[in-house]
């Protein structure tokens, strides 16, 4: 799961650079096709590039590595059983992640692909506490929000539906409403598994 984050990681930071590199050579194309008048606002041009992109790729790629930083440091947490530990340190996660995309401007589906992870380890915690309803929505949520599901997703979620016993509600039941496309918000999940009881 962390090789697949830093993928996503890398894919989105080259993603804005490509942006920020085909505005530049768009006005650097402007420019030159307007002549000599526009100097001025080519050398503008050219210092805003060189200084601005730095700053925000470093901002962004800081709250990138912070994240990253806090769910390490969140498993160290789980390892060490300091749970209410943990439990900060994936919010705190979750948080950055909140951070990262409003910097790139980024929607909804963004912050969902990011923030659905993080719910793999809240379910886990959840569970050590037997709070298996409150669980049960979390993985719901990461399953649902994932590319597709693996069997680890899959035999967690059936280890996830049983122990939260919801009477009416079967594995396939719940796999069904993972597998409906389009972004699974989570407070749509957690009111959807509330009435599921």
């Amino acid at each position: 799961m962390v090789d697949y984050l830093y993928i996503l990681i890398v894919v989105l930071v080259l993603a804005w650079l490509w942006k920020k590199f085909k505005k530049h050579m768009t006005t650097k194309q402007h420019n030159e096709n307007n002549g000599g008048d526009e100097a001025l606002s080519n050398v503008v041009t050219e210092e805003d590039f060189d200084t601005e992109p730095a700053a925000s790729v470093a901002e962004d790629a800081d709250y990138l590595l912070l994240a990253l930083d806090k769910g390490n440091e969140a498993q160290i947490a789980m390892r060490e059983k300091n749970n209410t530990e943990a439990w900060a340190l994936l919010q705190a996660q979750k948080q950055f992640y909140s951070k990262y995309t409003a910097s790139q401007s980024a929607g909804a589906d963004a912050l969902v692909a990011l923030d659905s992870h993080v719910s793999k380890d809240l379910a886990n915690l959840l569970r050590q506490e037997k709070k298996h309803k409150d669980a049960l929505v979390h993985i719901i949520y990461w399953v649902g929000n994932s590319q597709s599901v693996t069997k680890d997703q899959h035999s967690k979620l059936r280890a996830y539906v049983n122990r939260a016993k919801l009477s009416g509600i079967t594995v396939d039941d719940a796999m069904d409403y993972c597998l409906v496309d389009g972004v699974k918000q989570f407070h749509m999940v957690q009111k959807d598994v509330d009435s599921w009881d």
